[in-house]
């Protein structure tokens, strides 16, 4: 548990103010329930504030009338403890860019739309989005609506597509002997190895919206000492997809005919039509390479992605979020609840 902090003066609405709060709350994936019980408490005195149990957490829904429209991001970061400060253009500190920024934004901006006189849009802010979806997965059969934006990073663009998600382990078996008698033996690092280099010989598709298809072999496991044949070797990969993930799993099995291939993740691409949204905003669009919770929502509704801060600073021991750009997002979430509420959102389901 963090440090007790003062609570947000809920007369000064100040977005950047907000953010530093909700940075200096330790939020690591599991770690959750503080930050949750400050929004609970932060939204109970204006909207209608339910939560939801996952494991020792909560995700946070806070209701205004019948909600269509619902802007929606995650509570919680990735490990590693950053210096918090803020100087006249920047907040730096972990969960800044990712994605508390977008907390405050759009917290912000229900305040100012409620003031307005909007409602039938809600909030929802979740746990374990950084690794294994657990706060989403359940989220997403409390509500039913008609457009969904999600706060994740995106420089101000809406992101209307992501490329899909591949995870594989790829393994190995061989037979222990001493280095001195390899015929005795056989190395399971050199046969991974063969795998992997019909891996990187792979031409992956391309698709003209969501670009190419990129392969990262990110972690090597194998063998105990320089001096003996390796019984066990394993790679753990990771593919982003632009076109239907069994095309990908199809290639995998080709070039690594002798390996164990297990599938770890599996989430397919995702597109929007967004039809005029992105002219009425006066906002530019932009394809997604990084995953984000769109994946869940469009299966319910059509679905967008925007938020303050460049996804270059997401995970970064620089992490930052603009104060420009927090303003920005509090006043784009707010046209969007407006032109909801005039029936102007693509919100068609799929």
């Amino acid at each position: 548990m963090g440090a007790a902090l003062p609570f947000f003066d809920m007369e000064e609405k100040n977005i950047a103010k907000l953010t530093m709060d909700l940075v200096k709350i330790p939020s690591i994936s599991g770690q959750e329930m503080e930050v949750g019980n400050f929004l609970k408490d932060l939204l109970a005195k204006d909207f209608t504030v339910k939560t939801q149990k996952v494991g020792n957490r909560i995700n946070v829904f806070a209701f205004a009338g019948r909600p269509k429209l619902l802007l929606t991001t995650h509570m919680d970061t990735v490990p590693g403890t950053l210096k918090i400060a803020e100087d006249s253009k920047f907040i730096y500190g972990r969960g800044s860019c990712d994605a508390k920024g977008a907390i405050a934004a759009m917290v912000s901006a229900a305040w100012d739309a409620l003031e307005s006189g909007l409602n039938d849009f809600c909030l929802l802010f979740d746990v374990d989005e950084e690794n294994e979806f657990e706060g989403i997965k359940k989220a997403i059969k409390m509500v039913n609506p008609g457009f969904v934006v999600v706060g994740e990073p995106s420089s101000l663009k809406l992101v209307n597509g992501q490329k899909g998600l591949l995870q594989f382990d790829l393994s190995q078996k061989g037979k222990a002997a001493p280095a001195s008698l390899p015929q005795t033996g056989s190395s399971a690092i050199t046969k991974l190895l063969f795998d992997l280099t019909g891996i990187i010989r792979i031409k992956p598709p391309e698709n003209k919206f969501l670009g190419k298809t990129t392969i990262n072999i990110g972690k090597i496991i194998g063998g105990q000492a320089a001096n003996v044949i390796p019984d066990y070797a394993s790679a753990k990969i990771d593919v982003r997809t632009v076109s239907r993930n069994s095309e990908i799993k199809q290639l995998f099995r080709k070039a690594a005919i002798n390996g164990k291939l297990k599938t770890e993740l599996d989430f397919e691409p995702v597109f929007n039509d967004l039809y005029d949204l992105p002219k009425l905003l006066g906002l530019k669009t932009r394809i997604a390479s990084y995953f984000t919770e769109m994946y869940f929502w469009r299966k319910k509704a059509n679905t967008v992605v925007f938020g303050p801060g460049d996804y270059r600073y997401a995970h970064s021991t620089f992490e930052k979020v603009s104060k420009r750009e927090l303003l920005k997002a509090a006043e784009n979430y707010l046209e969007i609840i407006k032109l909801d509420s005039k029936g102007m959102l693509p919100s068609n389901h799929p």
